[in-house]
């Protein structure tokens, strides 16, 4: 089971909007544990006023994303208030799902040569909402906003598969810097090997942001056995949200608890959870 609120700004956002993005977010948090999402409850909270029109938009957006997946919506709740006391619309999900690998896929379970390897490009998200909030204009930037449960579902099979995280707030880097304090181990992880798009290295060059802290929500970072990755990367390479799959590093034994990342450069560098909360409102 899990819950989370949706509180992002703009509500609407190339690649997305609140609505499907409420149900994606849902169904990656079940799929990284190795759940097959079944069921959903949506709370509503919507400012007095707010329009009819654009608010059953986003509902449909997330009913098409459930429907897919055959995912119930099975109940929900609706409350207005007054005008100016919320900022236009918040939705709350709750998710419920079964695991279906009998194991745990957690930090634990992570061990020293054990490969990392990334689904998609880092930062598209965080950099659409930025450019957003901005006014940057960035031709073709847009969300990876994606449900991955059938994504995860292809790769359950693999026995040496140890740990599944989607990189959403706080972006690659703290996935890894939680890895790396979680299991009590180093992450080692090459620059060169990780997918930005020059799209969102326009927006972080323009506002100072790490595209690696900029937040995902179409991409995985998965912690597997050196024996499978090869095997897994092909698999990954056969859907649409993993064409773009990398093995990225790896578990070492050496600095546990930090990450270091070997720059283009060819120079090495600590990777570090980023310090507070760079662009609020991001999902």
């Amino acid at each position: 089971m899990t819950i989370d609120g949706y509180t992002v700004h703009p509500l609407s956002f190339p690649g997305g909007n609140i609505g499907k993005l409420a149900v994606c977010g849902t169904v990656n948090d079940l799929a990284c544990r190795g759940a097959k999402p079944l069921y959903i409850a949506l709370g509503v909270l919507a400012e007095e006023g707010f329009d009819e029109r654009e608010f059953l938009g986003y509902l449909t957006d997330a009913s098409t994303v459930c429907h897919r997946l055959g995912i119930r919506i099975v109940t929900g709740d609706t409350k207005v208030l007054p005008r100016g006391e919320l900022d236009r619309l918040v939705l709350t999900t709750c998710g419920l799902g079964k695991t279906l690998p009998g194991r745990d896929l957690g930090i634990s379970n992570l061990r020293p040569g054990d490969d990392l390897v990334l689904t998609g490009p880092v930062g598209l998200h965080g950099a659409t909402i930025a450019a957003l909030r901005y006014g940057l204009k960035s031709e073709g930037l847009a969300s990876d906003c994606a449900p991955l449960w059938e994504l995860v579902k292809k790769i359950l099979p693999f026995p040496g598969l140890r740990a599944i995280r989607d990189c959403t707030r706080g972006g690659l880097a703290t996935v890894l810097c939680e890895w790396a304090e979680g299991s009590r181990l180093g992450i080692e992880v090459d620059e060169s090997s990780i997918l930005v798009p020059d799209t969102v290295s326009s927006v972080c060059d323009l506002l100072g942001f790490d595209p690696f802290s900029l937040a995902c929500e179409g991409c995985l970072i998965i912690g597997v056995a050196p024996g499978e990755t090869e095997a897994l990367l092909e698999n990954l390479a056969s859907s649409e949200e993993g064409r773009f799959a990398s093995r990225i590093g790896s578990i070492i034994p050496a600095h546990p608890g930090w990450v270091s990342l070997l720059t283009r450069s060819g120079g090495r560098r600590v990777l570090d959870m980023p310090a507070g909360e760079i662009l609020p409102r991001i999902c």
